[in-house]
């Protein structure tokens, strides 16, 4: 049988261990809140950096594709006609053709903090397809012009050939240019419905913590 000062602290003591267990779940509970929101912060500011970043290049691709379209159909009439007569002429029609520089940025950084493993796999693969594909669109005007403008391909009984392949140059960036286009559009679409999800989910966890709304 319990004495008399036992049956007076017990409960004390139990209450007060309840209360201490209690706060430290809700002190962890707080954290890891607090973690949360600062992942979905950093999210949400990788796919604003994304959305920007994907608007200035998809414009600069655009704006370069009437150009690049007019410069094929020139060197075409040309090639038809034979008329280009020396490889002066030639090289001074083919460096007209003005490469677009495009920005990568925001997938670095992405990559470079980690936001990318935090995201939804179906938006990452939407990203990646796309910087993957506008890599490879510089890497060709990187590395095929500087092929195509080669004093080794520009001998006087290769001009003939020279033309042609620049035809063959531009067919490729401009197939690659209308690729980009479209895939841009794809990847803003799906970032900017990612965007909204998590601003609806960081309201909705703002209220929650404020008491605005109770949770379900």
């Amino acid at each position: 049988m319990p004495s008399k000062s036992s049956s007076i602290w017990l409960p004390r003591v139990m209450f007060e261990s309840a209360l201490i267990v209690v706060s430290i779940l809700v002190a962890l509970g707080l954290d890891e809140w607090r973690e949360d929101r600062e992942v979905q912060e950093t999210i949400q500011h990788a796919l604003n950096r994304f959305l920007s970043e994907i608007q200035r290049n998809q414009v600069k691709v655009e704006g370069n594709m009437p150009f690049n379209q007019g410069l094929r159909m020139v060197m075409a009439q040309h090639y038809r006609n034979s008329d280009i007569e020396s490889v002066d002429e030639f090289v001074n029609m083919i460096e007209t053709y003005d490469a677009v520089i495009l920005q990568a940025t925001a997938w670095e950084t992405a990559l470079a903090t980690g936001a990318l493993a935090k995201m939804d796999y179906d938006l990452v693969s939407a990203l990646s397809l796309t910087y993957n594909l506008q890599s490879r669109y510089q890497a060709l005007n990187r590395d095929d012009m500087a092929e195509l403008t080669s004093p080794q391909n520009l001998a006087g009984d290769k001009l003939d050939l020279a033309v042609r392949n620049s035809i063959r140059y531009l067919d490729t960036v401009i197939r690659m240019e209308a690729e980009l286009s479209d895939t841009y559009n794809l990847a803003h679409a799906v970032v900017l419905d990612a965007v909204t999800l998590m601003n609806e989910d960081l309201n909705a966890t703002t209220e929650i913590q404020a008491g605005m709304v109770a949770p379900e």
